[in-house]
């Protein structure tokens, strides 16, 4: 089975909802674990897709300031 496109803005809106469901009034010690774990692995994908992006921002923007 081919793995699943990263979908920046699915995940972004994901660790919102986690987020807010952090700032209910009760909070399960058992769900706060698996949501925060779940959040922490979505940053990381985040920053890893972030980091992916700026470089190939970079790579574009030095094919071009070549060619003048």
């Amino acid at each position: 089975m081919p793995e699943e496109k990263f979908n920046f803005t699915k995940a972004y809106q994901e660790i919102e909802e986690i987020n807010e469901w952090f700032q209910g009034e009760e909070i399960d010690l058992d769900e706060a674990l698996q949501k925060y774990e779940k959040g922490m692995e979505l940053i990381n994908e985040c920053r890893e897709r972030l980091k992916t992006a700026e470089n190939k921002f970079e790579e574009i923007k030095k094919k071009y300031s070549n060619e003048e």
